[in-house]
C-alpha cells in the first residue's frame, strides 16, 4: 500500500499513467525540479515506451519479429529511422532466415540508400523506445527528481483537499498534485461468435491457437481488411510456404488499402483548401478533389497521406469548417480516403489475391456460427441482403467499434464526466491543453479526436503527433 498523504520530503509530486509512446511524450515534457518526485504506473512498466503496440515478441515463435510498422520508419519517427540505419548490421543479424523473409523485401530500398523507407518490425520501434526512454528517465535522475517506476494498473481517480488519488489494482491509492493519463485505445469490437472452437476475437495474444489452425491448412478469415488483418496475413507466412497460404476478409468497400511507397527524393502532398465551409459534405468534396488531383499528378498514397497529416497539424479544421458540429463529421470519411498500410505485405496480399490464394468478401459481418469442421460467417452486404460464407477459422480484426471498451481508468473517468465521448467524430473528447474536468489532471490517448475547440483531422497513432499536441498542451 502507498501512503496517500502529502510526502512531506517531495516538493511535488507528478503521476503518469500508461507504459507506451503517449505516456513517453509525456514525459519527455515533464517539467518537474530537483527534489520533485516523478511516479510512473503502467502494466509493463519495465519496458516504458513498448505499450502494447510495439511489445516484445514471445522468443522462439515463428511470427516473433513478423508484425511490421504500418507507416515507413520516417514517417513515424524521425529518430528512428536514424537509429534503424545505425543498428541495421544487429537487425540484419537477428531477421536472417526469418520467413517471411523480410530482408530480401527490404534489400531494394536499402540498396537505393531508403533504410529510413523500411517498415520495420514493430518490435524494433520498441526496442528503440525503450532505449530512448532509459535517456530521458537518467536526465530527469541527474537533474535530483527522485524517480518511482510501478507495475501495476490505474482504475479510477478521485480528487480530494489532499491533491488527486488514484486507485491501482495491487498497491492501494497513489496520491499526486497533478497527473497525466496516457492509455491505449479502445478494445475490438466484439462480433456475436467471434470466440469458440473456429474464432478468436483478436490476433493478437491468441496466435498459439491461430497457429494450429493455420498449420492445418485451413483458410483463415479476416473480419475486416484493416492493418490487423495484415498482420495475419504476417502470422499465416511466418508459418507456411507462400504457396499454402488460404486467407479471406470481409470489408465494407471490398478493397485493399494503399501501399505506403517511400519514395526517394522525399515528398509531401501539399493541398490548399478554401476557408469558410458551412458543411462538412462542402469540405470533403474540397478535399477529394485535392486527392484525386494528387494522383493524378502521380503522387503516392504516403506522400498524399503525410503531407495532409502535416497540413492539418499546423491548419486545424476549424481554420475551414464555420461549425464545430460539421467539423467532427470529417475526421471518419477523411481516415478512409487516406488509409494505407505496410508496403511489404500489401504488395504479398495483392500477389495472393491475383492467385487465388486469397479472397475479398465485400460487406459487414453480423455474426459467426460454428460448425463441425469450421465456421460459417453471416455477412449483410450493401442491400441489406444476408449471405453465409464457410471458411476454416475466424479472426475478429475489426477494430473498435460502438460497444468497445477502454481501459478501467479512462471508463472511469467517462463514467464520472472528467472527459468525454464525442458522439459525431466517435472518440474521445478532453478541453484545451488535453484537460479533464480535474484541473491538473490531462488525458491524451490515440483515440483522442477533440480537444478543446479542436478536432483532430487524423488519428493521433505516429508519435510525432502525440509529441506534437503534448507540446502544445
Amino acid at each position: 500500500m502507498i501512503d496517500t498523504a502529502r510526502a512531506k520530503t517531495h516538493a511535488k509530486t507528478h503521476l503518469i499513467v500508461g507504459d507506451g509512446t503517449t505516456a513517453v511524450a509525456f514525459l519527455e515534457k515533464c517539467a518537474l525540479e530537483s527534489g520533485d518526485r516523478l511516479i510512473l504506473l503502467g502494466k509493463n512498466i519495465a519496458e516504458l515506451g513498448r505499450g502494447a503496440a510495439y511489445a516484445k515478441g514471445e522468443a522462439g515463435t515463428p511470427w516473433r519479429y513478423a508484425y511490421l510498422l504500418n507507416s515507413p520508419a520516417d514517417d513515424i519517427d524521425r529518430e528512428f529511422a536514424r537509429w534503424l540505419s545505425d543498428n541495421w548490421q544487429s537487425i540484419q543479424s537477428t531477421m536472417a532466415d526469418r520467413t517471411p523473409n523480410w530482408l530480401a523485401s527490404a534489400q531494394p530500398l536499402v540498396d537505393a540508400g531508403n533504410i529510413h523507407g523500411l517498415n520495420a518490425p514493430r518490435e524494433f520501434y520498441g526496442d528503440f523506445m525503450v532505449e530512448h526512454t532509459e535517456k530521458v528517465l537518467a536526465a530527469l535522475r541527474i537533474k535530483g527528481v527522485q524517480v518511482e517506476l510501478i507495475n501495476d494498473e490505474a482504475t479510477a481517480i478521485d480528487t480530494s483537499d489532499a491533491g488527486n488519488l488514484v486507485q491501482t489494482n495491487a498497491n492501494g491509492v497513489i496520491y499526486a498534485d497533478s497527473a497525466d493519463i496516457a492509455p491505449g485505445g479502445p478494445s475490438t469490437l466484439r462480433i456475436e461468435g467471434d470466440e469458440g472452437a473456429f474464432a478468436v476475437p483478436n490476433v493478437f495474444g491468441f496466435e498459439a491457437q491461430i497457429a494450429e489452425h493455420i498449420k492445418a491448412g485451413r483458410e483463415i478469415f479476416c473480419i475486416g481488411g484493416n492493418a490487423a488483418m495484415l498482420d495475419v496475413l504476417r502470422l499465416c507466412q511466418s508459418l507456411l510456404p507462400d504457396a499454402d497460404v488460404k486467407l479471406a476478409f470481409c470489408a465494407p468497400d471490398g478493397e485493399v488499402p494503399a501501399a505506403l511507397i517511400p519514395r526517394l527524393p522525399r515528398k509531401l502532398t501539399i493541398p490548399s483548401f478554401s476557408k469558410g465551409h458551412a458543411t462538412a459534405e462542402s469540405f470533403l468534396k474540397e478535399v477529394r478533389r485535392e486527392i484525386d488531383a494528387a494522383l493524378a499528378r502521380g503522387d503516392e498514397m504516403r506522400e498524399i497521406r503525410a503531407g495532409f497529416r502535416a497540413h492539418f497539424l499546423e491548419n486545424p479544421l476549424s481554420a475551414y469548417i464555420t461549425n464545430a458540429n460539421e467539423a467532427r463529421i470529417v475526421p471518419a470519411t477523411l481516415r478512409f480516403w487516406l488509409r494505407g498500410g505496410t508496403r511489404d505485405t500489401i504488395q504479398d496480399l495483392h500477389g495472393f489475391i491475383k492467385s487465388g490464394q486469397a479472397r475479398i468478401v465485400t460487406g459487414l459481418v453480423q455474426k459467426v456460427e460454428h460448425g463441425a469442421d469450421g465456421a460459417t460467417v453471416h455477412v449483410i452486404d450493401a442491400s441489406g441482403a444476408v449471405t453465409q460464407d464457410e471458411t476454416g477459422f475466424v479472426i475478429n480484426t475489426a477494430g473498435a467499434g460502438p460497444n468497445s471498451r477502454y481501459d478501467p481508468l479512462t471508463e472511469d473517468m467517462l463514467s464520472k464526466g472528467l472527459i468525454h465521448n464525442c458522439p459525431i467524430s466517435k472518440g474521445l473528447k478532453v478541453g484545451a491543453g488535453l484537460r479533464t474536468a480535474l484541473p491538473s489532471v490531462r488525458h491524451l490517448s490515440p483515440a483522442t479526436t477533440v480537444i478543446g475547440d479542436e478536432v483532430m483531422a487524423m488519428p493521433l497513432y505516429d508519435v510525432h503527433m502525440l509529441r506534437h499536441f503534448v507540446a502544445k498542451a
